[in-house]
């Protein structure tokens, strides 16, 4: 299988980079999914405790990403090779700028600088009985974004708790089927909102109509709201190529008020449902 040189860098990097700043929960405790994900990041990827991974990983756990093993043996094998390098600093910055639990979904988005090249990365587990079942992710290299007010990753990070999911929700959702069904988006969108996603800042025609361009072909997999955040899973196809798609919403009065988004190829050889 032919895997893009960059999907390779990119899974190694989060592996590298997790720092220790997530909260730790052990085992023993009686924790939500979003925590125990956390908890992964922190105690397997970055302490590299391969004898705790029978307490986090299921053993039929799915892996969507081409480049890693199914089961526990690919998530073992990543912390062993892992083991080879030297581990992140104790005063590491932690990569995870935000994290959305709806059910037994969790979506972090991360930020990681490897060798000189910056990332971002949204993951996305599903948990069971409070095990991860299943992973599915994308990564995109990032330019230099150094002196811009508004950055592929920075922005709102706090969730407010006290705004409906379910609408937070139905809102992306009818902005997407608005899209999907060719007709005006821009309803749903504040007109001060924060574009995240340097395309769109480029383009100049704003979300609505970057997303409805006629070369893309988009099809919604997945919305997992929490709060006033809602994330989306997609995939579209672009100059006779597919892409995985993978977006954060902040709502507020009903509308979209800031978007970030990461997008990568899917790689030669992949079939592009088996990332989905």
């Amino acid at each position: 299988m032919k895997i893009t040189q960059i999907f390779t860098l990119g899974i190694c990097c989060i592996f590298t980079c997790i720092a220790r700043e997530a909260k730790s929960h052990t085992c023993m405790d009686t924790i939500t999914n979003k925590q125990k994900v956390l908890s992964f990041y922190k105690q397997i990827v970055g302490q590299r405790k391969t004898e705790l991974v029978p307490e986090f990983i299921a053993e039929d756990y799915k892996q969507h990403n081409p480049t890693v093993k199914q089961g526990r043996a690919g998530i073992t094998e990543m912390v062993n090779y892992l083991k080879t390098l030297p581990p992140p600093p104790e005063d590491a910055k932690s990569p995870i700028i935000r994290a959305i639990q709806d059910g037994d979904l969790v979506v972090t988005h991360l930020d990681i600088s490897f060798l000189g090249r910056r990332m971002a990365v949204i993951d996305l587990f599903k948990l069971k009985d409070g095990m991860l079942t299943e992973h599915w992710d994308a990564i995109q290299p990032l330019p230099d974004e150094s002196g811009k007010t508004v950055t592929a990753t920075n922005g709102t990070t706090e969730i407010d708790h006290n705004a409906s999911a379910e609408n937070s929700k139905l809102i992306v959702e009818q902005f997407y089927k608005a899209i999907i069904g060719k007709q005006s988006a821009n309803r749903f969108i504040d007109t001060a909102y924060i574009e995240h996603d340097a395309s769109v800042i480029t383009s100049g025609i704003g979300l609505a109509d970057y997303l409805a361009g006629p070369e893309r072909a988009v099809k919604v997999h997945r919305i997992i709201a929490e709060g006033n955040f809602a994330a989306v899973q997609s995939q579209f196809n672009w100059d006779g190529k597919t892409f995985v798609f993978y977006e954060i919403f902040r709502v507020a009065k009903g509308k979209i008020a800031e978007h970030w988004s990461v997008e990568q190829v899917v790689p030669d050889g992949v079939i592009a449902e088996d990332m989905f």
